[in-house]
This record gives structure tokens, C-alpha cells and sequence, in this order.
């Protein structure tokens, strides 16, 4: 075998085995890419699980006007408004205006962190008051302010008999520190991870874009996962959305209680996993490297059969 033959003769060999070789591996590269993106929805789905728990149970310890009355609903309405002010006073931050209404919707005492001097109110035209006296369930609206945190204002009908609630409790409850519990959840998030109400505006997320822009809208791709979930009557969705040439990975939890939404959205291309995909690549190399050898081994192989054969040994 002369010189150029021997060099043939391994190339051919060499391609024969790279071909099936190379096909399967760019099934296994693509393969490998696709577990990642389904490891990291299922990721994605567990933290917007946890944290639509966690806001879950922030609101029913902070934001229920109810369970902040508790008991003390029993002894009148002397004692609630003692209580109600005493919370005003105690937690600002929070209770920045909390009211007493009659099953009326009159207003029969209010209480304000900013020392407000308006005249008694009356809810009896107000959506949110009108909700609530038809549902007998608590209602709510999240108010956006240029200058101020998201407020949630709620009422809730307050003890029962049997021709329904004797009082009403009123109350506008700043969202601020609702917003600091997403921002500290999706500090370590890759995309952006947020709190949406049920307009489908944010009320926080971890890039503070709420804060630039009150009452943003949240991104096209998850208004599209909440119609989804909406018509499948789920309350976790995550799922690949494409969107203007882009793939993104997003999932979403409803809060417990409430009509809200936690989530999180990602770039497919931002995949943190990708960075640890080099050893399937270091698989791919090291196997054609392999082949080469071998076809290389092969060529030695054969010269030294076929020399043997020629010499008659």
C-alpha cells in the first residue's frame, strides 16, 4: 500500500465510524439541552410554589382584617374600635387607614397613620363594599400610586347572624412590605420573578420595574400562561412560551386566598445549566478523538496483515 493509499485508507475508515458517530451525538447534545430546560421549569414551578405559599401566608397573618380583630369582635363595637386603632398605631407600615362600617356601609369610625381629618365616609355606592355585602366574603382592590407603594384597599364583613353581617371592616394596607418579601424571594432569581394581581399588574417583582412603573403591566409572555391556566382551571402552570424569536421558561402559582399570581420568567438562552453542558461536549470530543486513533490502529493493522500475506508469511 503505497503512501497516499494508506492515507485513504484511514480517512475512509476514520468517516465510516464518525458518521453514525456524529448523528447520534447531536441527538444526544440536543437531548441533553432539553432536560435542562425541563429540570429548570420543574425548578422554576418549585420556587413560584414556595413563594406563593409564603405571600399566601404573609396575607392571612398581616392582611386579614378579620383575624386581626379576632375574638375581640365579640365584645362589640367598643372593642374593635380599640383594636383597629391600636393596630394603626402600632404598625403603621402596614395599616395605613383602617375602618368601621355599618351594615349600611356608613362609616362609624376610621383610624389613619397620616391623621386624616376627612368627614366620616359612606361606602354604599363603592364596588368593593357592594362585593363584598353580596358575597359576604372579603373583597379587594390593589391601588397604584406614583409616589407611594401599591395599597390594597379590602373590606370584609365582620360578625354574622342570621340576616347576615352587623358591621363591615374597611381598610387601605400598604403593600410595601409584601413587595420587600418578592424582592428578597427573587433576589437570586436568573430571570425576573414577581407578584401579579388579577388585571395581570405587577405589584412587585425582583427587577423593581414595579417600583419605576406603577401599575406595569406584566410581560406578554406571562398574560399568556395566565389565560392558559385560566382555561385548564389549574392553579401551577409552567411551560415554554415563544415569543418574537425567543424561547422563555415560565411558571406561575396562584396565592392561596386570593386572585393573585407569584412568577417567574427566564431567557431558555440565560440557562444556567448550559454552563455545566460542557462535559457532554467533552464526551462528543473524546469520542472522536477515539475514532481517529483507531482508524489510525486500523491503517497499522492492515499494513502489517496485508505486508505478512505479501511475504508469504
Amino acid at each position: 500500500m503505497n503512501g497516499n493509499n494508506k492515507y485513504k485508507f484511514t480517512a475512509v475508515v476514520t468517516g465510516l465510524f464518525l458518521t453514525p458517530f456524529l448523528i447520534l451525538s447531536s441527538h444526544f447534545i440536543y437531548g441533553e439541552s432539553e432536560l435542562q430546560k425541563k429540570d429548570t421549569l420543574r425548578y422554576l414551578e418549585l420556587r413560584t410554589t414556595t413563594g406563593a405559599g409564603i405571600i399566601s401566608d404573609v396575607l392571612n397573618l398581616n392582611y386579614s382584617l378579620s383575624r386581626i380583630v379576632g375574638a375581640r369582635a365579640a365584645a362589640g363595637a367598643w372593642a374593635v374600635k380599640e383594636e383597629l386603632a391600636g393596630r394603626v398605631k402600632a404598625n403603621p407600615f402596614i395599616y395605613s387607614e383602617l375602618a368601621l362600617l355599618g351594615p349600611s356601609g356608613a362609616e362609624l369610625a376610621r383610624f389613619s397613620a397620616a391623621k386624616s381629618v376627612k368627614s366620616h365616609l359612606d361606602y354604599s355606592k363603592n364596588r368593593i363594599f357592594s362585593e363584598a355585602k353580596q358575597t359576604l366574603s372579603p373583597a379587594g382592590a390593589v391601588e397604584y400610586g406614583e409616589y407611594t407603594p401599591p395599597a390594597l384597599v379590602l373590606i370584609e364583613p365582620l360578625m354574622k347572624n342570621g340576616s347576615g353581617p352587623v358591621y363591615y371592616l374597611a381598610g387601605r394596607l400598604s403593600l410595601a412590605y409584601v413587595g420587600e418579601v418578592v424582592r428578597l424571594m427573587g433576589r437570586n432569581s436568573y430571570g425576573n420573578f414577581g407578584l401579579v394581581d388579577i388585571g395581570g399588574q405587577v405589584i412587585a417583582d425582583s427587577m423593581n420595574m414595579s417600583i419605576v412603573k406603577p401599575g406595569l403591566k406584566a410581560p406578554a409572555e406571562v398574560i399568556k400562561l395566565l389565560s392558559l391556566a385560566a382555561e385548564r382551571d389549574t392553579l401551577n402552570f409552567a411551560s415554554e412560551v415563544y415569543f418574537r424569536n425567543r424561547v422563555l421558561l415560565v411558571s406561575i402559582s396562584n396565592v392561596g386566598g386570593s386572585k393573585w399570581w407569584i412568577y417567574e420568567k427566564m431567557d431558555s438562552g440565560d440557562l444556567p445549566a448550559r454552563k455545566a453542558s460542557s462535559w457532554a461536549w467533552r464526551i462528543v470530543l473524546s469520542g472522536i478523538l477515539l475514532i481517529i486513533l483507531f482508524g489510525a490502529i486500523t491503517c497499522k493493522l492492515a499494513l502489517y496483515w496485508f505486508k505478512g500475506e505479501a511475504t508469504g508469511r
